[in-house]
């Protein structure tokens, strides 16, 4: 047998934007995967978590030929992590699956490898995925992430936090169609090519600002700046009635900031807390309209 684990992640700024050559800011959040395998006469996953069995299955089917493994594995899921848009679980459940590949065949591999290896299977998931969310999953912390033209040219250097940051996460309902939203982009970049470079332009603008409020603690700024990424992604047509929906309540209720976070078109939001209360309070509320919600916090790499 092998065990495993990963943590999920947040992007707090860039989704989309860090597909076409932007950096991104994403961080790791407590809530983990947790993956064991065992050699078996058919690969398979079980689980009690709600996964997608087609794809969770072509995923451990490409780990297991990146990393020259010839075998197959029952591979068995469980942990904290909640498997819904945005929170990097496919990503989180890849880096697990590989650590316990490695852990079941005693191999000893570098941070570099697992990565490399869980953007493979990260594919199975999301077709032509950024990279942020296995990088995350593997390495933990903040990081500012570049996306290169290939895995091997991913470049991302870590962000040092003045002080953690107290978050509200909430699922508007739908689960985001990640591959289907980057289409959507990549469309809207292809009609309008000069005002998407304008777009660029603005968020890159936000993303250089937001790495100075996170080193040093400008919350309000941090949250202003989320708001104003959150306006772009609009623009873009990936966020819908559903973020706008959580997205406003929360800041209704006194959210520094409020964004859809992950690939958009539902799945999950965040909203900028002042403190741990304050984040409390906004779950309080989102739970009593309905929706699942739940605290968490980013701090630095431990």
């Amino acid at each position: 047998m092998g065990h495993g684990e990963a943590q999920g992640k947040i992007i707090l700024f860039g989704e989309h934007f860090v597909v076409h050559g932007a950096p991104a800011i994403a961080g790791g959040v407590s809530s983990r995967v947790l993956v064991d395998v065992e050699p078996s006469d058919e690969n398979r996953i079980v689980t009690a978590h709600k996964v997608v069995e087609k794809m969770s299955l072509s995923g451990i089917e490409r780990i297991l030929a990146v990393m020259g493994i010839h075998g197959r594995y029952e591979v068995r899921l469980t942990g904290d992590l909640r498997t819904y848009g945005g929170l990097g679980s496919s990503a989180a459940f890849c880096v697990a699956l590989v650590n316990a590949l490695a852990d079941e065949r005693g191999l000893h591999l570098t941070k570099r490898e697992i990565n490399k290896y869980a953007y493979e299977g990260e594919k199975a998931f999301h077709g032509n995925p950024s990279g942020i969310d296995n990088t995350i999953a593997t390495h933990g912390g903040v990081i500012v992430f570049r996306r290169g033209r290939t895995p091997d040219e991913n470049s991302f250097e870590f962000v040092e936090l003045y002080k953690p940051l107290d978050l509200a996460v909430t699922f508007t309902g739908k689960y985001s169609e990640t591959s289907k939203m980057v289409g959507r982009v990549k469309k809207f970049k292809s009609q309008d090519e000069v005002g998407f470079k304008q777009l660029m332009d603005e968020y890159t603008g936000i993303a250089g600002n937001a790495r100075h409020a996170l080193e040093r603690g400008k919350a309000e700024d941090l949250g202003s700046l989320m708001n104003a990424n959150q306006a772009l992604l609009s623009e873009l047509g990936v966020s819908d009635e559903g973020n706008e929906k959580v997205n406003k309540m929360a800041l209704d209720e006194g959210a520094l900031g409020a964004k859809l976070t992950g690939g958009g078109g539902g799945g999950c939001c965040i909203a900028l807390g002042r403190d741990k209360y304050h984040s409390r309070e906004i779950v309080h509320k989102m739970k009593n309209a309905g929706f699942d919600s739940f605290q968490t916090k980013i701090v630095k790499m431990l």
